[in-house]
């Protein structure tokens, strides 16, 4: 019996011992591992950098949509940016459906959809008529003469930013990365003594 027990012991003490793997093993699977890695990474690169591609052309759509909304209709409107949320909106001043002869309230525009900004995306800073405003949280609402601020946005995310405006004279922003578009600045042909000078 204590020649049963004796040898049992050094079995079980060598079965316990188990496997290692070998440096050729461990160098195998670095390697595929890092192959992994230097095909999936650009991938997640480039879907990020899309992502916040479409973001920035969907902010400049909401752009044209407020002046489009601004210069069509006779309702107040107004663009709302929630950080915390990370949405831009447009919101119209109009009739209150649950109380038609009230007055108007700001209601979330039914025709265009909020931006919702990626992960890592958001406004860096906000100016509306030369006034900067936090750019955490804001909202930038058309005059009730039925003019409108001039809006400068700048956007910086992981891959992308940019810049647009969106000036009081026109109906399409500009963006300052696209090198088609150029942001042109305002000009007093009276200051300049070229009020009546032939175009």
């Amino acid at each position: 019996m204590l020649r049963t027990a004796a040898s049992t012991e050094p079995r079980t003490r060598r079965a316990s011992r188990g496997r290692g793997f070998t440096l050729f093993e461990v160098i195998v699977v670095s390697a595929m591992l890092l192959i992994l890695a230097a095909t999936v990474v650009p991938r997640l690169v480039v879907v990020e950098r899309q992502r916040e591609d479409k973001t920035i052309l969907e902010v400049e759509d909401l752009l044209r949509m407020f002046a489009f909304r601004n210069t069509s209709g006779l309702q107040q409107v107004g663009l709302t940016y929630d950080g915390a949320a990370g949405t831009l909106a447009l919101w119209i001043m109009d009739l209150d459906p649950r109380n038609p002869d009230g007055a108007r309230i700001w209601q979330q525009d039914r025709l265009s959809s909020p931006v919702e900004f990626p992960d890592g995306m958001g406004v860096e800073s906000v100016s509306s008529d030369e006034s900067s405003l936090a750019p955490e949280a804001w909202t930038i609402t058309s005059h009730p003469d039925g003019s409108r601020p001039r809006i400068d946005l700048s956007l910086r995310g992981k891959q992308k930013s940019a810049r647009i405006v969106l000036e009081t004279y026109s109906n399409s922003p500009r963006r300052s990365d696209d090198p088609r578009a150029e942001i042109r600045e305002a000009i007093d042909l009276d200051a300049e003594g070229s009020a009546y000078d032939p175009w």
